[in-house]
């Protein structure tokens, strides 16, 4: 979840759900007695009757839908009379479970976004909202709009998009112009950067349409809010957009428009030929590259150079000879200009591909300190490891280094030399015969990272710490949260173990101290150290005790070691220390993952309603979880319980995920228990498959499925196949099971 304040949809959704938007009575869910209950009670006792009835006994057992309809009026009613009687948190925690009873119910979903702005807990009636505003067909442009920004910022364009093209349409009905126009450029951008150029153009046009006929549209004032220089930016922008989506003459309008505007007759010959080079007229898209070049323009970066060489390619014989022509042809202008980066780093991508290391060294090196770029940096590093240029490699790896000491611009090269392990033999002997105090601190760093990326810990560890004498405290302790988490992805936890010991001891503000005090608990635990890890997770904890972050370590520490009911103890401690603090998002994880696994370790010792309880309230407060919708639909259909909930949640878990082998486990054992059997083999084989046919329970499950069908022999060859990934994963209740199965069968 993207930090960032709510504060900017507290006036809008107080409007939304506190308005005439939509009625806030829930009249439609609840009988017109149960209002009379409410409102003859107001002010009474908590129990309002003196003796109960007997309770009635049904003839005919209810059905799912019956007992959802029940369970739904039970939960509104709930709802109300809390809400009525100042429980606002009970009657929002209610509301929610009512809503999965009843999902898209615009009325339920306004009561939540209602209390859940009410209590604060802002992030909670944001989400909500988004879902209301999916499902309430009456909101207003402006509503829709600020939902649709927050579904931006929070990376789900697609919603957004929905959302914003909603809103669109209800301006234009309104005439409002204005708000139309910048909704138009919001969703060109969208489009285009999410991949869709057709209907990044249908928005183009528009805006063309829009800013091209101003006085039609009362935008007078707004285009005048361009300079010259902005305006023209915006037709080049138009005019990129319909080259995008193969519509060149719209595109040579924009661009003349530009021109017109505020005239750069270089660029213009860029544009130009960029429009004939769509049009498929590659001699005239060639005459404007030719005036451009031999003109020595500089105003368009690598662009020109990239358009010679696809005009080149459709003219030359072959692509080969295309390249060497764009070669002889740039290196003349180079030699001319050697100092010109995007020239040089151009020419350079190209004697890389046909392998010219000396021309890539010659052209790239002499400008690489001063104007770094990740793909001469990229070629460089070919360059020097296919010369053996061991010296050049090394000062490149301090040249390279990002602001968090990480190598990742020339990742690829590096590992294809680590993989050759002549190649390494050799520049290992190189790096032996250097000593620490004649490097440069760059390049110690770097070689330090190079040892890591080969999975050498100890020797990166010692050319890391030849590097610390000469490092502030805080970038010794950035380099060192950077190698100890790098160590201990690789698997290499006693190098991390002594970076983030290394750290701790800087004297650090508590902030950053106690995290790595939790890593190092980490790692501790992750070598069998438990004792010790506890202990330092109780430490991290200490120097900041309202990071639920850092208390949940001591937990973890327990559940992996293997201390299931003081893991629970503990979570348990932590929920309800911090369940109440909604404000920080952090936080909200961190609660949010502890439920998630208070849920599995309940479904371990069989107690569904404990385990479906941690699930439901993790669906209360991220009703899109993804991961919860799974695992309880699983847990429910895996019981024969609420089957079409269930089996509704898999689905809809699918449907954002449907490369999730897990999830379509799911669906597979879902379909087997609803009798769908062909359904369940073909969704159980496709997760297989995804899976690479190295999880036990997928395997389980198809050879039920296939059993289900009359397929024996596949069943028999499914269930031995799962034995054999169980045995490596140790998974001994599993394992018997299929064991049995296959002693039975056969």
């Amino acid at each position: 979840m993207i930090l960032r304040p709510s504060s900017w949809m507290l006036p809008l959704f107080a409007a939304l759900v506190l308005g005439s938007v939509i009625p806030r009575s829930l009249a439609a869910a609840e009988s017109s007695s149960a209002e009379e209950v409410v409102a003859s009670n107001r002010g009474k006792d908590e129990l309002p009757f003196s003796q109960l009835p007997e309770p009635l006994i049904e003839k005919t057992p209810r059905n799912e839908s019956a007992e959802n309809r029940l369970q739904l009026t039970t939960l509104l009613t709930k709802a109300r009379l809390q809400d009525h009687r100042g429980d606002v948190a009970g009657a929002l925690e209610t509301y929610q479970r009512a809503y999965r009873l009843s999902p898209g119910s615009a009325t339920i979903l306004q009561e939540i976004v209602r209390l859940g702005f009410l209590l604060q807990r802002n992030e909670i009636a944001s989400r909500y909202a988004i879902l209301l505003a999916e499902n309430q067909m009456t909101m207003t442009a402006d509503a829709l709009q600020r939902v649709a920004q927050y579904c931006l910022e929070d990376g789900q364009t697609e919603r957004a998009i929905q959302l914003y093209e909603r809103a669109l349409a209800l301006l234009k009905k309104e005439g409002a112009h204005t708000q139309a126009l910048g909704i138009h450029f919001r969703l060109l951008s969208t489009y285009q950067s999410h991949g869709e150029p057709k209907m990044a153009a249908r928005h183009a046009n528009e805006v063309a349409k829009m800013i091209g006929e101003p006085d039609k549209f009362e935008l007078d004032g707004v285009v005048e809010q361009f300079t010259s220089g902005g305006l023209r930016s915006t037709f080049e922008k138009l005019g990129d957009v319909y080259l995008e989506a193969d519509q060149p003459d719209k595109a040579a309008k924009m661009f003349a428009k530009a021109e017109e505007i505020d005239p750069s007759p270089e660029v213009h010959l860029i544009h130009l030929a960029k429009v004939l080079a769509a049009r498929k007229d590659w001699a005239g898209a060639q005459g404007k590259l030719d005036q451009y070049l031999d003109a020595d323009h500089r105003v368009s970066g690598q662009e020109p150079y990239a358009l010679l060489l696809k005009v080149r390619q459709q003219m030359a014989d072959s692509p080969e000879a295309a390249r060497k022509e764009v070669i002889d042809r740039l290196r003349k202008l180079h030699d001319a200009s050697p100092d010109f980066a995007p020239l040089a780093y151009f020419l350079t991508s190209l004697y890389a591909q046909q392998e010219d290391w000396d021309n890539v060294i010659a052209v790239a090196a002499p400008l690489i300190e001063e104007e770094t770029d990740a793909d001469a940096l990229n070629n460089l590093c070919q360059a020097y490891i296919a010369k053996s240029d061991w010296p050049a490699l090394v000062s490149l790896l301090a040249t390279s280094l990002d602001g968090n000491y990480n190598l990742d611009t020339i990742n690829e090269p590096l590992d294809k030399l680590i993989a050759d392990q002549k190649k390494w033999d050799q520049l290992a002997a190189y790096l032996k015969s250097l000593t620490p105090a004649e490097r440069s601190l760059n390049e110690r760093i770097g070689i330090a990272r190079l040892y890591q990326l080969a999975s050498q810990g100890q020797t990166a560890w010692s050319w890391a710490e030849s590097a610390f004498p000469d490092l502030d405290n805080q970038e010794e302790a950035r380099l060192l949260m950077q190698f100890g988490l790098q160590a201990f992805r690789d698997q290499q936890e006693e190098v991390a173990e002594q970076a983030f010991r290394t750290a701790i001891k800087l004297g650090l503000p508590k902030s950053q101290t106690s995290l790595f005090y939790f890593y190092l608990a980490t790692t501790l635990e992750m070598q069998g150290k438990t004792s010790d890890a506890l202990r330092t997770a109780k430490r991290a904890a200490l120097l900041d005790e309202e990071s639920a972050l850092l208390r949940s370590r001591i937990p973890w520490t327990l559940y992996h070691a293997g201390r299931t009911e003081e893991a629970v103890k503990e979570y348990q401690t932590l929920l309800e220390k911090f369940s109440d603090d909604f404000a920080n998002q952090q936080t909200r994880q961190v609660i949010r993952d502890a439920k998630r696994l208070l849920s599995a370790i309940a479904g371990q010792r069989d107690d569904l309603p404990q385990a479906t309880e941690w699930l439901e309230q993790v669906l209360d407060e991220f009703p899109d979880d993804t991961g919860a919708m799974n695992d309880l639909g699983y847990l429910w259909i895996d019981h024969e319980k609420n089957l079409g909930r269930g089996f509704a949640m898999i689905q809809k878990a699918v449907a954002k995920e449907p490369d999730n082998y897990a999830y379509l486990d799911s669906l597979g054992w879902a379909y087997y228990r609803l009798g769908q059997y062909e359904q369940a083999v073909s969704t159980l084989e496709h997760a297989a498959k995804l899976a690479e046919s190295k999880d036990g329970t997928v395997l389980d499950h198809l050879g039920d499925a296939y059993l289900a069908l009359g397929q024996k022999e596949k069943a028999l060859a499914s269930w031995k196949q799962a034995s054999d990934v169980l045995q490596d994963d140790d998974d001994a209740e599993i394992l018997s099971q299929v064991e049995s199965k296959l002693k039975t069968h056969t």
